[in-house]
């Protein structure tokens, strides 16, 4: 009896270790985080090929957004995965001011030379109320949520698009 019960229990063991699939996604999609690093499973570089830290991209996107008359911290980054218009998988990369008014990314675009994903020149913006106006991705396209109409304020929208060099 003990003996049937250890190759049952063995049995059950294989058949678990076996039906676990590999996670192989280089992101941990929708969970929201203080840090890209905590999300990313691999690296992430900018145009330039420099690595890309919490630390330089909440620099360089708060700076930014200083430059278009938004003084705001980031604080949280989450992943958003979605599929275009031809079926290829999409990723980006969304941070969230930390009063809730503002909610800024790009996409990311993997490079198959060196295995990295890049920081892509399609950046998207909502701004507005802390209770709305929500940065969604559906393909390629940005959108923003409306404010509820209890509040005076507006959501708006932009976009910005580097054209790189062939």
């Amino acid at each position: 009896m003990k003996k049937n019960s250890l190759i049952f229990s063995t049995i059950i063991i294989l058949l678990v270790l076996l039906s676990c699939s590999k996670d192989d996604q280089d992101f941990i999609v929708g969970q929201e985080s203080l840090t890209i690093e905590e999300i990313f499973k691999t690296k992430m570089v900018d145009a330039s090929g420099k690595e890309v830290t919490t630390a330089s991209l909440k620099t360089l996107w708060e700076n930014k957004l200083k430059e278009e008359g938004f003084n705001v911290k980031l604080n949280t980054f989450s992943i958003i995965q979605t599929v275009d218009e031809q079926d290829n998988e999409l990723f980006f990369l969304k941070t969230i001011s930390k009063d809730g008014t503002i909610e800024t990314g790009a996409f990311l675009s993997f490079d198959s030379q060196s295995n990295l994903y890049k920081l892509g020149s399609k950046q998207c913006t909502c701004t507005g109320c802390p209770n709305g106006c929500h940065l969604e991705v559906e393909g390629s396209t940005c959108t923003c949520s409306g404010c509820p109409e209890d509040t005076s304020k507006k959501c708006t929208k932009s976009e910005t698009a580097i054209i790189e060099d062939p």
